[in-house]
């Protein structure tokens, strides 16, 4: 039986869980087919990569992820620049940024082993 890491719960299974929540609600707001195929595959792929842990994928979805908040934060500055915004959309930059520090946990989430003379260091 495996011990319980909370390294690995932190930097591994957090981010991806807070994507397919994120993902989760988004589905149930948007209308269009082709649209939520691709976001529930990249559901389905998360939900397979916690069980996989799948160095490369967990890299991708995290710069996919993070390019998307990227965008996000850049259209929540416009509207604050042309005084669209509201303090309703406080929350929507707190979930952006925090969505931010999500992606880079899931790139950064795997430390590379060393291995010398048959013990393991990280």
């Amino acid at each position: 039986m495996k011990s319980f890491n909370l390294r690995r719960i932190l930097r591994h299974i957090l981010p991806s869980v807070f994507f397919i929540i994120c993902i989760a609600l988004y589905v149930g707001e948007v209308r269009g087919l082709t649209i939520n195929l691709v976001v529930i595959g990249l559901a389905l792929l998360l939900l397979g990569n916690i069980f996989l842990q799948n160095i490369i994928i967990n890299r991708i979805l995290g710069i996919i992820f993070l390019l998307v908040s990227c965008y996000l934060l850049l259209a929540i500055f416009s509207d604050f620049a042309n005084g669209k915004a509201t303090i309703g959309y406080l929350v929507g930059l707190f979930l952006v940024l925090f969505s931010i520090a999500m992606s880079i946990l899931l790139i950064l989430g795997h430390e590379k082993k060393k291995q010398f003379a048959g013990t393991e260091q990280s």
